[in-house]
C-alpha cells in the first residue's frame, strides 16, 4: 500500500508540472504570434525583441515556479553570488553540464538578478523538434548547434552576431563541454576527455569533461565590447557520489529532479570582469578557458570530500559559506497562473479549443519547415 502511494504520488509530483508547462506551449505560441504579428505593423523591431524579453520571461518565471517551490530542494549560493545579484549586466555565462536541470540553474541566477528575459542558449540540434518551443527558442535568438559539425562554429559566429545587432541586454549561455557529463551512460564522452587531456599532456579530468573551446572563443571575440563579464558557473548536486565505492553518480534528471531526487543544489558563480580575459588571440582564450575547468575539477573533489568542514563552505579562496537566497513565491506563482488560466480560457470555447488543437497538430510541421526555409540570420 505505502509503495502504491509512494508511486502515485511521484507520478503526480511529474505530471502536473509536464502537463501545465507542455500543455501552455499552444497559448504561449497564440501569444508570441499575436506579438510578432502586432510589433511587424506597428512598432519598430527592437520595440518586439523588448517585448518578446518579457514574454519570455514570464514564462521562465512559471518554469521556475516548478524548480523552485514545487519541489523540496534546497538551493545554495557560493562564491560571487552577493555581488552578481546587486546590478544587471551583459553576460556570458559558461557552467559545466551534467543534467538537464542545468539549463534551469541559469534561469534561477539570473531571475535574481531581474535578467531572466535576457537569456539565449546555444543549443544541441535536437531541442529544435521540441513541439512549438523549439521553434520559438530560435526566434527569441538561441543557436542550434550540431556535435562533430564542421559548419557549428560559422552557425555560432551568425547567431552571435545577430544577437548583437539586436542592441538588447544579453545572457548567453555555453555548456563548454558539448555534451552532459554521466558516468553511467556517456562512458565514451568521459574516454575523449581523458585523451585529449593526455595529448595536452595535463592529467585527465575525473569530475567534469574536456572544454571545447569553439563557441566560447566566438563569443568572447564578438562581444567583448558588449559585455560586462563572465559568470564562471559551477553546478554540484547532492547524491552524485557514491562514498562507499569512491566513484561518481549521474546527476538527477529533469523528472527525477521533479520528484525530489536532488536534496541539495549547490551553485557556485565566479564573476569575471571581461578586461580580465585574456582575449589577444584565439589561443589564449582557450587556454583561459582549459584553466576554468581545472578549477571547476578542484571545486568539485572539494565538493566530494567528506572530511570537508564546515558542510557549506565550498569556496577555495575565501572562508564564504554558501546562501539560500530564494525567489519568493509571489515571483514565480502569478506567471503560472497566468498561463494555465489563459490556456483554460482557450479551452472552455469549441473555438479556442479547434484553435488549440490545430495549433497542436499543424504548429511543429509548419514551424520546423520554416526555420528551414528561414534560417535566423536571414530573418530581419
Amino acid at each position: 500500500m505505502l509503495t502504491c502511494f509512494l508511486f502515485v504520488l511521484n507520478s503526480i509530483r511529474i505530471a502536473i508540472p509536464v502537463i501545465s508547462l507542455f500543455g501552455s506551449a499552444p497559448t504561449f505560441f497564440t501569444l508570441w504570434l499575436l506579438l510578432r504579428l502586432i510589433t511587424y505593423f506597428f512598432c519598430p523591431h527592437h520595440m518586439y525583441r523588448l517585448f518578446d524579453d518579457y514574454l519570455y520571461s514570464l514564462y521562465q518565471k512559471s518554469v521556475l515556479f516548478f524548480f523552485e517551490h514545487w519541489v523540496n530542494t534546497k538551493i545554495y549560493f557560493h562564491g560571487d553570488y552577493q555581488e552578481v545579484i546587486k546590478r544587471k549586466e551583459n553576460v556570458l555565462f559558461i557552467s559545466n553540464h551534467q543534467s538537464s536541470v542545468d539549463w534551469i540553474v541559469a534561469n534561477m541566477l539570473a531571475a535574481r538578478q531581474d535578467s531572466l528575459g535576457h537569456i539565449r542558449y546555444i543549443l544541441k540540434d535536437d531541442l529544435k523538434w521540441i513541439p512549438l518551443y523549439g521553434f520559438y527558442f530560435q526566434q527569441h535568438g538561441c543557436i542550434y548547434v550540431r556535435r562533430n559539425d564542421k559548419g557549428d562554429l560559422e552557425r555560432v559566429e551568425k547567431g552571435i552576431q545577430q544577437i548583437k545587432s539586436n542592441g538588447l541586454p544579453i545572457w548567453l549561455v555555453i555548456f563548454p563541454e558539448g555534451t552532459r557529463y554521466n558516468p553511467v551512460k556517456n562512458q565514451d564522452a568521459l574516454e575523449r576527455s581523458r585523451q585529449f587531456a593526455k595529448q595536452k599532456g595535463i592529467p585527465p579530468f575525473d569530475n567534469v569533461l574536456y572544454p571545447r573551446t569553439g563557441a566560447t572563443v566566438a563569443a568572447i571575440n564578438a562581444l567583448k565590447d558588449k559585455l560586462n563579464a563572465v559568470y564562471d558557473v559551477t553546478v554540484m548536486y547532492s547524491s552524485t557520489y557514491d562514498t562507499n565505492r569512491r566513484i561518481r553518480l549521474a546527476a538527477a534528471s529533469m523528472a527525477e529532479y521533479l520528484q525530489c531526487q536532488t536534496k541539495e543544489l549547490h551553485i557556485h558563480i565566479k564573476r569575471i570582469p571581461i578586461d580580465l580575459i585574456p582575449s589577444g588571440t584565439n589561443e589564449q582564450i582557450s587556454n583561459w578557458l582549459y584553466q576554468r575547468f581545472i578549477i571547476k575539477e578542484n571545486l568539485l573533489k572539494h565538493f566530494y570530500d567528506d572530511s570537508r568542514h564546515p558542510k557549506y563552505l565550498l569556496d577555495l579562496d575565501s572562508n564564504r559559506e554558501g546562501v539560500q537566497a530564494p525567489l519568493h513565491l509571489s515571483d514565480t506563482i502569478f506567471s503560472c497562473i497566468f498561463f494555465l488560466l489563459t490556456t483554460f480560457l482557450l479551452l472552455i470555447t469549441p473555438q479556442g479549443r479547434s484553435l488549440y488543437w490545430q495549433i497542436c497538430l499543424f504548429g511543429t510541421p509548419t514551424t520546423l519547415l520554416w526555420m528551414h526555409l528561414f534560417p535566423p540570420q536571414n530573418i530581419n
